[in-house]
């Protein structure tokens, strides 16, 4: 039986689909990859280096966003919507490393679910750089870091999370909780001195 010419168009545009998504996917894995070490640089204070790699991951977001134009639904691959969180949250993060602030960023972030995932892991960025500044002494930030997170928590509890926002907003509550036990044991470390 001879097949309809209509699956030759479809083969076409389906292979044509399927190459862009493979870019896209590339180019995600690398914004991400870059996004995760730009959150590393900043826990060894290098926050040049960090600046650069957003940069980098910036370029990369507008290579797959290019491709957009041509497919619209490649906006929605995992791996793109995956390499959006963790830049929001290198974004995030640098803010709250630079400014004490956490607030609006690159506009190709500030979808709410992509904001939100990226503002809940941020708590956890915040209490690995808090430890980090106990560990040499400084103190000082931890109420700061505190109020930061609880601060994140009370607006997240407004709007009523399920499903994997609800997780990661689990996973910042508990983020609070070690911030918390930070400051319980500095206290006593603080009781016991004087």
């Amino acid at each position: 039986m001879k097949r309809p010419s209509i699956f030759t168009t479809i083969r076409s545009a389906h292979l044509a689909r399927e190459q862009l998504r493979r870019e896209v996917i590339a180019f995600s894995n690398e914004a991400l990859s870059l996004s995760k070490r730009a959150i590393f640089a900043l826990h060894r204070d290098d926050q040049d280096a960090s600046k650069a790699l957003l940069k980098e991951a910036d370029a990369l977001f507008a290579k797959s966003e290019s491709l957009f134009k041509r497919v619209e639904g490649l906006r929605f691959e995992g791996s793109y919507r995956a390499a959006l969180e963790e830049y929001a949250e290198a974004l995030l993060f640098e803010q709250y490393f630079s400014t004490g602030k956490i607030g609006v960023i690159h506009k190709r972030a500030m979808e709410p679910l992509v904001y939100l995932s990226g503002l809940s892991d941020t708590t956890g960025e915040i209490v690995r750089y808090t430890m980090r500044n106990i560990t040499h002494g400084k103190t000082d930030r931890v109420v700061h870091a505190r109020d930061t997170v609880e601060m994140i928590i009370e607006f997240m509890l407004d709007l009523d999370a399920t499903g994997y926002l609800r997780t990661k907003f689990d996973q910042a509550k508990g983020n609070l909780k070690r911030l918390d036990e930070m400051l319980y044991d500095l206290s006593i470390r603080k009781s016991a001195d004087a």
